[in-house]
């Protein structure tokens, strides 16, 4: 009878062992989980989006060169980051999209986010870059200047139109499909072949 009873004692002292290690784990879990998130970057896309343009637009206007807009990367961040775009919020590190909150996406759809995202961020900064420079050049090309910032305004308008369109994939009864299954169809942006598009049709429009 005693051996029983010490069975049954050794059994709940090894439950409760048991039950007090896992609460502890989930709790560490939990501490750590909002420790990552308590320290993340947390940045509204849009929001730079709009920045950025405003920012050369009114450096356009006053040519002061104290005024003189910095390049400024969006996507390429080396710290875990949390980047919104249109409601969806991107985890971005080492300059790759790593995940999208709410949605199940695999390596390859993320790796082709990632592409076409930081085409264009690579895009707009290195235009921003080459605007500041032939602006502080001696022998300033202004003509050039306008060229430039031209595409830089159109690769602004192509990030915010791609991140707007995975926001509404996102939107439909399954978005983690929908967004898979789509985001493959969606080409590469070709900011050039954009650009090129955008100087005939003004060219048709002062002809008429």
């Amino acid at each position: 009878m005693k051996s029983a009873k010490s069975i049954v004692l050794v059994f709940l002292l090894i439950t409760s062992f048991s039950c007090l290690s896992i609460c502890v784990l989930a709790q560490n879990k939990q501490t750590k989980q909002a420790d990552i998130f308590e320290h993340i970057d947390k940045l509204n896309g849009n929001d730079m989006i709009e920045r950025l343009a405003a920012q050369r637009n009114a450096f356009n206007k006053t040519h002061l060169k104290d005024n003189l807009p910095k390049a400024e990367y969006i996507i390429n961040r080396n710290n875990l980051t949390l980047i919104s775009f249109n409601g969806l919020d991107y985890y971005v590190k080492n300059n790759r999209v790593i995940g999208i909150q709410g949605l199940n996406l695999s390596d390859k759809v993320l790796n082709q986010i990632t592409d076409k995202l930081v085409l264009l961020d690579s895009i707009q900064f290195n235009q921003s870059e080459r605007s500041n420079i032939e602006y502080v050049s001696p022998n300033a090309d202004f003509q050039k200047i306008r060229n430039i910032d031209r595409q830089f305004m159109l690769t602004l308008k192509m990030l915010s139109s791609t991140v707007r369109d995975i926001a509404a994939l996102a939107k439909n009864e399954n978005p983690s499909l929908t967004v898979e299954t789509n985001v493959a169809k969606m080409r590469l942006p070709n900011v050039d072949k954009a650009a090129e598009k955008s100087s005939t049709q003004s060219l048709v429009s002062l002809a008429k």
